[in-house]
């Protein structure tokens, strides 16, 4: 038996340690090594020593004790603890780790510290003051140094802690506007969270810290300027921070009235107080439960392929065994932020299925039982929740293969239409679109109308992939998938018991989710006439009733009282995970059963057509504002986005937040006309967001996207990013649909975009319109409106003046204001600073009310007017200076290329790009596209500009891989390029690998590459066949970084039969 023991000696000029031996059981024999023998036993400085103790009793028994001594060093500089007051020290504590972490509650403000040195001589300060007093907290993220010096004050060591507060879960206001805007993170626009700086951004670009690194994992570029992330560009703005924890802030509540006014910092600790529930007088609403379900209940054969227990057939047994496999379920959830790697049969799906399986063969079993028929279906829509939100997959799915089959059938047909109508797989949806309705078109005049009605149904199929509600409502209405077959399920245990509310409320839901929402209104109202307090159903009611065909109509105040009773309760609901102490609960149910929960994307949804309805219902009081609940809902979506898998509900996420900023935009313009630095500061973020959302590009998103340019260029004429981002819009809507009417118009007004955006570059970003501008189609229409209606405006000005002067024509003289104010008007003055009247709309091209999403509200420019005497812009903007970009030089020439005869002008533009951003690949591969089938050699030129860089990536692979193609298609063996990129090329991808595996950003080198999976190998054969053994050498000695003379080398060398 060995027992052990530390012992630390305190810095002293000499010292010795005296080692007493005292037994318990005397007499005893105590033998000491490590120490020469002795009791004595001397300490060098900073030396620790392992002393050995053998204790032998009177009756033989030996034990020994290890003592380990440490002698302190009077250059030591570490702490051996940190003592908090509250919280988890993360990671454990160790003397040699400088940094930490701790996560707090929202309304903790200040944290008590104590560092723990191991010699109370050491020299301690936190934050460059001595400890003893608590340390306030900013408003999320706090930095903490604790300076350690050592006895000799020869070392100083500084350990770092970084003290995170949970996010306020409710929008917060600042009092001041100025710092309202400063302090905005683009994404949320709520204030900053976790602030981070892009480093070297001008003007400075700061992000809430979740969102932007998770941007930044999939796209190293900084969203509003659209350039790349440097190797350091993360800043964590502390100081920025500190000044927002400073600023006067509240709280918008749900009732119309709002929190105190205190420092953000400590506004946490109002946040109990704000927990107050909107009542609604006079709101009894009888609903009736005669609501017949015409269904028929069968055993499917996709239901038979699930009954895969057969050593069971007790049905509560199975029931049992289904409750256990979801605990596991529950458990091996992945935490957001991680990719576990799961063991065969242990995996959350493998669990899953199990319970799938127990549940179908109970109902085989006791198939009247209604309770079965629910459980089976909401761990079917489970299984479709694990893969859509976690990102949890497996190889070999055994309950939804067949629908995945369907899946990649329905795709194979509408791509082979598509390729036989001359549309590519990769074309926009649009096109693809038009495709198959032609393919129909054609079936049904050759009278083939079985063959046109399934077409038809691909057509259906295929359009919802671009709709608000996603390719959920999609799966919901497909029996072949996980969704629909939980539908039918749901429908199953309605008809065998319809007196149930929990069977009305789930079947409405999921007709919710498939898009029937007159249908959604009856379920649920049945619903709620068996329980009038199914909190849940009235949400899912009132939501139902915004969207239904003829809208709410008459129960408007219904559905908001539902709405917002709802969104309080969530909010309550997020207050108290805010305030615990717990990091991340475990979920313990399904997400059917927790429908009360963020990640619901029909909450958010509802909170903004609850907005919506608010402002068409002026006549409802005492309730949160339209603005205030489409902040909260992009609040919301902001903290979803990191920690949600990009799926379906990912992109029903970014259409709220895209929904949200676009109505915050309009209410903007129709309340604020003249504060133009916002409105351009939200044009920008909107336009930013669009680009990169992952929704499929559609007409309704591109819509929003020049029109959200449009107004940026309104109100900011001599703006050039903005008349970029204006070009690049229209740029893509053209390229949407090439062969639309107005297409040509939308392609030349986006060359005369891109230009005006080069003209500008190093003047002012203010002043009057280019003619560049003018000139284009939008704008000439924009201005022939502003002017009817400013004519509109005096003729109805001048009615009531002529009524005026017969009544007074006595002689009394006329108001001296009068006839000033509307000879002034004449004379083309502006009239008020709102502008156009509340309602007015842009007429650009590419689509107007009719082709949007009910989701999207479009706007009117009000804050642009233009003297006609002076022909100067009245807007008030910042003389700024333009800054030269590659960003309208690329999109120029992009446009340029549609046009054969200009190809020259496009690779003028293209050159251009390449001298401002030499390390942009698209530049290189899309201008040499252009002349590889003419000029091979021309290709190879241009690819040859790409700087050689320390570090390759894979992005580079592309360019050496192009080159090295060109060059031994054409035989040019001995061209001094050929050696050098196949260097690079096999030091990137090396010999032998699959190169379309690492490429992930361009077409052509993965059209060259793909089916080849030794394209770098056959080179190699190609040269060996032409005795190419010096150039061999070469290359293979430059890919393993040695010389040629190396014996490995040479090795291999006389392997090969090179040497």
């Amino acid at each position: 038996m060995v027992s052990q023991s530390t012992l630390t000696a305190p810095w002293l000029e000499h010292c010795i340690i005296n080692l007493q031996f005292v037994s318990s059981n005397p007499p005893s024999t105590c033998v000491y090594w490590g120490s020469d023998g002795g009791r004595t036993v001397p300490l060098q400085e900073g030396e620790v020593r392992d002393i050995k103790i053998e204790v032998t009793a009177e009756d033989g028994t030996v034990k020994n004790y290890i003592v380990h001594v440490h002698r302190l060093s009077a250059k030591d500089a570490t702490l051996s603890g940190i003592k908090l007051s509250q919280g988890t020290l993360k990671p454990d504590f160790s003397p040699i780790t400088l940094e930490y972490s701790v996560l707090l509650p929202c309304d903790v403000s200040s944290i008590g510290l104590t560092p723990i040195p191991p010699d109370p001589k050491v020299t301690l300060s936190i934050n460059d003051v001595k400890p003893g007093t608590d340390i306030k907290l900013n408003v999320s993220q706090t930095l903490i140094n604790i300076k350690v010096t050592s006895v000799d004050g020869s070392n100083t060591q500084v350990y770092k802690l970084y003290v995170y507060r949970k996010q306020i879960p409710r929008f917060v206001k600042l009092v001041d506007s100025s710092l309202a805007m400063k302090f905005e993170c683009p994404v949320s626009l709520a204030p900053l969270y976790q602030p981070i700086t892009i480093k070297d951004s001008d003007p400075r670009h700061s992000y809430s810290g979740p969102i932007i690194d998770h941007f930044a994992k999939t796209s190293k570029i900084d969203p509003l300027s659209e350039l790349p992330l440097c190797s350091e560009w993360r800043i964590e703005d502390i100081d920025l921070d500190q000044q927002m924890s400073n600023a006067d802030s509240f709280i918008p509540l749900t009732g119309g009235n709002s929190s105190d006014k205190v420092k953000l910092s400590e506004l946490g600790d109002k946040l109990i107080s704000c927990n107050k529930m909107r009542e609604f007088e006079n709101l009894k609403v009888k609903y009736e439960t005669d609501a017949p379900v015409k269904h028929k209940i069968e055993v499917r054969t996709w239901e038979k392929h699930l009954q895969q227990i057969f050593d069971e057939s007790n049905p509560t047994k199975l029931c049992t065994s289904a409750e256990a496999s979801l605990k596991e379920y529950y458990t091996s959830l992945p935490k957001p932020g991680t990719n576990p790697v799961y063991r065969t049969e242990e995996s959350p799906i493998d669990y899953l299925e199990h319970a799938i399986h127990c549940y179908a063969t109970a109902i085989k079993n006791k198939p009247r039982d209604a309770t079965l028929h629910l459980k089976l279906a909401l761990v079917l829509e489970e299984r479709y929740y694990v893969e859509d939100m976690y990102g949890v997959k497996r190889s070999e799915d055994k309950v939804d293969c067949f629908f995945k089959g369907k899946e990649s059938s329905k795709a194979e047909e509408c791509a082979a239409i598509c390729q036989l109508h001359g549309v590519d797989v990769g074309a926009p949806l649009s096109l693809q679109l038009k495709a198959i309705d032609k393919e129909y078109q054609q079936l049904k005049e050759n009278g083939q109308s079985a063959k046109a009605d399934h077409v038809q149904g691909l057509f259906a199929w295929k359009s919802k992939q671009a709709t608000q509600e996603g390719a959920a409502a999609q799966k919901a209405s497909d029996e072949e998938s996980i969704l629909g077959q939980a539908y039918l399920k749901c429908m199953d245990a309605l008809s065998l018991d319809e007196s149930k509310a929990v069977f009305h409320f789930h079947v409405g839901r999921l007709l919710v989710i498939r898009g029937d929402f007159d249908d959604a209104v009856t379920r649920l109202e049945a619903a709620l006439g068996w329980n009038e307090k199914h909190q849940l159903a009235k949400f899912y009611l009132g939501f139902a009733l915004t969207l239904k065909k003829n809208g709410p109509e008459t129960r408007a105040k219904e559905a908001v009282a539902y709405l917002i009773e709802t969104m309080e309760i969530l909010l309550e609901q997020q207050t108290k995970q805010a305030l615990s102490k717990d990091d991340v609960s475990q979920r313990e149910v399904l997400h059917a059963e927790d429908l009360l929960r963020m990640s619901n994307v029909h909450l958010l949804r509802g909170f903004i057509e609850l907005g919506k309805l608010l402002e068409k219902e002026k006549d409802i009081k005492n309730i949160m504002s339209s603005p205030d609940i489409y902040q909260t809902a992009a609040l919301m979506v902001s903290q979803l986005l990191p920690i949600v898998h990009k799926g379906d509900t990912y992109q029903q996420l970014e259409w709220i937040l895209l929904d949200a900023h676009s109505l915050l935009l309009e209410h903007l313009l129709n309340t604020q006309s003249s504060n133009i630095d916002l409105i351009a500061s939200r044009c920008q973020r909107l336009s930013a967001l669009i680009k990169h959302s992952t929704i499929p590009q559609n007409n309704d998103i591109l819509a929003l996207q020049q029109k959200t340019c449009q107004m940026f260029v309104q109100i900011q004429p001599c703006n050039s990013r903005a008349l970029y981002l204006l070009g690049n819009a229209q740029f893509e809507q053209y390229d949407n649909d090439p062969e639309a009417d107005q297409a040509s118009q939308l392609l030349d007004d986006a060359k005369l975009s891109f230009k005006a955006a080069i003209g500008l570059e190093g003047k002012p970003a203010a002043g009057a319109p280019t003619e560049q501008l003018t000139e284009q189609r939008w704008w000439i229409s924009k201005q022939k409106e502003e002017e009817e209606k400013k004519k509109k405006a005096e003729e109805a000005a001048a009615k009531p003046s002529a009524a005026a002067s017969k009544t007074g024509a006595r002689g009394a003289p006329a108001g001296r204001g009068g006839s000033t104010a509307r000879a002034a008007a004449s004379r083309g003055a502006p009239a008020a600073k709102s502008g156009a009247p509340k309602g007015a709309t842009s007429t650009g091209r590419g689509g107007g009310r009719g082709a949007a999403t009910p989701g999207f509200t479009w706007w009117s420019s009000n804050s642009w007017r233009k003297d006609q005497s002076t022909t100067k812009t009245t807007v008030n903007v910042s003389a700024l200076i333009n800054k030269k970009s590659y960003h309208p030089r690329i999109g120029l020439a992009r446009a340029l290329t549609k046009t054969p005869e200009l190809v020259d002008e496009a690779l003028k533009y293209y050159k251009e790009v390449i001298d401002l951003a030499p390390e942009l690949h698209d530049a290189y591969i899309e201008s040499a596209d252009m002349v590889v089938k003419t000029d091979p050699m021309a290709a190879v030129d241009i690819y040859s500009k790409y700087p050689d860089l320390d570090e390759l990536s894979f992005d580079d692979a592309c360019i050496y891989g192009q080159i090295v193609h060109l060059l031994i298609k054409a035989e040019k063996y001995d061209d001094p390029r050929l050696g050098p990129s196949m260097i690079k090329l096999g030091k990137i991808l090396g010999l032998g690998l699959v190169f379309s595996v690492h490429v992930n950003c361009v077409s052509e080198f993965k059209r060259i590459y793909k089916h080849d999976t030794t394209a770098l190998e056959k080179h190699v054969e190609i040269l060996e066949n032409k005795y190419k053994s010096e150039l061999l050498k070469t290359i293979y000695a430059g890919v393993n970084g040695k010389d040629i003379d190396d014996p490995d080398m040479q090795a291999f060398f006389k392997f090969k039969l090179w040497a």
